[in-house]
């Protein structure tokens, strides 16, 4: 989902989760690479002041330009305008998984989102008959198919509760057709 950095790196914010004091657009240089949890953790020297770190499982980032150009600005302001994925949703596997469905070929990028809360027994019967280019991708994208449910819903749940919506079928499904579609827009537009 974001690039590997190393210390001496400029990075350019995308999202920082939790934190409204930093705004996509905000950069500085990685100061830091360390391993917290099994997650990597870049420690920054804001631009602004700040020395926030990054996070690699839940904040975003691109490396630094000169200067921003308007498509990346409407890039940022997409993310911006879904943020909630970020909020209520794992996004570091969610992102993996979706690599992991291009990989097996079986769909066009555009009409992923439904692969995100299938499950594994959905998608093999919807591809019982058919055939697959890639199997052994395919394989692997169904070993991960199941987890992918479980966080599509577990994050529609959270994000419910949030709202003080009610937590029914209807509701579960109609956020998770919304958050699946915002999930790979933010793929589409990262990666």
């Amino acid at each position: 989902m974001n690039p590997k950095l190393q210390k001496g790196d400029r990075v350019c914010l995308l999202y920082m989760s939790g934190e409204v004091s930093m705004y996509p657009g905000e950069c500085g240089t990685v100061t830091s690479v360390d391993e917290v949890f099994g997650d990597i953790q870049y420690g920054v020297k804001w631009d602004n002041g700040s020395s926030l770190a990054l996070l690699s499982d839940t904040d975003a980032w691109k490396f630094e330009k000169k200067q921003i150009k308007e498509d990346e600005l409407d890039r940022m302001n997409l993310l911006y305008k879904n943020i909630d994925v970020f909020n209520f949703f794992k996004m570091g596997f969610l992102y993996k998984y979706l690599l992991a469905v291009r990989k097996a070929s079986i769909v066009n990028m555009f009409g992923a989102g439904d692969y995100l809360w299938m499950g594994r027994e959905r998608i093999e019967h919807e591809f019982k008959y058919k055939d697959i280019p890639n199997e052994e991708a395919f394989e692997e994208m169904l070993d991960m198919a199941d987890q992918a449910q479980a966080e599509m819903i577990n994050g529609v749940i959270d994000y419910l509760e949030s709202q003080g919506i009610e937590e029914d079928m209807s509701s579960i499904n109609k956020y998770l057709k919304r958050f699946a579609t915002m999930i790979v827009q933010n793929y589409m537009h990262i990666g």
